[in-house]
Order: structure tokens, then C-alpha cells, then sequence
């Protein structure tokens, strides 16, 4: 077996002895365990903010359906114009609903017996 250096052995008597520069040592590490463990939730909570920003920013065509960061006038998909007052999909214009019958447009169906 190898010997044991003596860096090691002077780093384990600063952490067994309760002395200043021990304790200093022993705060030193446990900020930087600290910092490991508190890194993915501060970069998942970052994520998450220029996830929102990056949608708040997204223009929706209202004739094809597709997304853009453009901020052009016409869809770069089908070349329609964008609304002037539609920058989000989630704006507070009224919906507009279809007024034919739902009887006309369901489909009936029957169920049959089927011998074997």
C-alpha cells in the first residue's frame, strides 16, 4: 500500500480540530455543496423565464396556424398579413362561433349484432 501525502493528512487534522481555519474550511465546503445543489433549480428557474418571455414574443398567423419571433407584417409561411391587434394567441378578442347545427354536422352511430 502507498503512503498516505501529507497535504491529506493535514487537510483531515484541519477538519477534525475544532480551530478556526477547520471551521473556515468546513463553511467553505458546505457553501460550495450548497451552490452545486441550489445550481439546476436557479438554471431550470432561468429556463423557465426566457421560455415565458420567448412565448410572450411568438406572433401566431391567423390564417395558416404557424408561429414566428418575426415582428413583419405578412406570415413568412403563407404571406397573409397579421392582425394589428393579435400579437399573442392568448389575446382578449371575442371567439367567433360556427352557427350551424351540431345535429347536422356529428355522425349517428348504430351498433349491429354480428353472428359468427
Amino acid at each position: 500500500m502507498g503512503r498516505v501525502p501529507p497535504l491529506v493528512w493535514l487537510i483531515g487534522l484541519l477538519l477534525l480540530l475544532p480551530t478556526p481555519v477547520g471551521k473556515a474550511l468546513i463553511d467553505v465546503v458546505g457553501g460550495v455543496a450548497l451552490v452545486l445543489l441550489a445550481l439546476p433549480l436557479i438554471l431550470g428557474g432561468l429556463g423557465w423565464i426566457g421560455w415565458k418571455v420567448l412565448q410572450s414574443r411568438m406572433q401566431v398567423c391567423p390564417t395558416c396556424g404557424s408561429a414566428s419571433l418575426q415582428s413583419g407584417p405578412v406570415c413568412a409561411v403563407c404571406g397573409s398579413a397579421f392582425s394589428k391587434t393579435d400579437v399573442s394567441p392568448s389575446s382578449s378578442s371575442p371567439i367567433e362561433f360556427d352557427s350551424a347545427p351540431a345535429s347536422s354536422v356529428t355522425i349517428d352511430v348504430t351498433a349491429e349484432d354480428v353472428d359468427n
